[in-house]
């Protein structure tokens, strides 16, 4: 595997059993809470959490237009394993190029695996381009650095909502 086909990890450690975690990431009520960039408002459209459901959901920033977006579930194991396409999306919930890039790959299939260990959850992500072009694989590495800081800030927007 080339650099440019190296997916992207993170993972967090979370002061909650793997029951609260997981719910916060299978229930729409709890997604919208703390999914997404800070500073935005997300408002679950649609939310369908089995394998060939969606997640379709529209970001509102103050003074900015709104985005939306979407996920394509494709594996969930219960309390263990999410797998989602995620891409941006349209109002009617079909995939849309990123408004900020013609290069960005329109779909990004993402895994989430949730371990317990003493009442503390960690949870792994693993981000890589589904279906992409050369273009699109070359501009997600260089995307890595900016990853970081979304998937980052918004696994610390779960950290804050797990507190709650």
């Amino acid at each position: 595997m080339s650099s440019n086909n190296a997916p992207f990890f993170i993972t967090r450690v979370f002061k909650a059993p793997r029951e609260r975690v997981w719910q916060a990431w299978s229930d729409a009520a709890s997604l919208q809470q703390w999914w997404g960039p800070k500073g935005c408002t997300l408002d679950a459209l649609r939310f369908e959490f089995r394998p060939g459901g969606f997640f379709h959901y529209a970001m509102k920033f103050d003074g900015a237009p709104t985005w939306w977006g979407r996920f394509n579930y494709r594996e969930i194991i219960e309390g263990e394993r999410i797998v989602w396409l995620n891409s941006f999306a349209n109002a009617a919930c079909g995939i849309a190029r990123a408004p900020f890039s013609e290069v960005c790959p329109m779909e990004i299939e993402n895994t989430a695996t949730f371990t317990e260990k003493d009442g503390v959850t960690t949870v792994s992500l693993r981000a890589l381009p589904f279906g992409e072009s050369a273009a699109e694989r070359q501009y997600f590495e260089e995307l890595k650095p900016s990853l970081e800081q979304g998937y980052g800030g918004t696994l610390d927007q779960l950290a804050s909502y797990l507190k709650v």
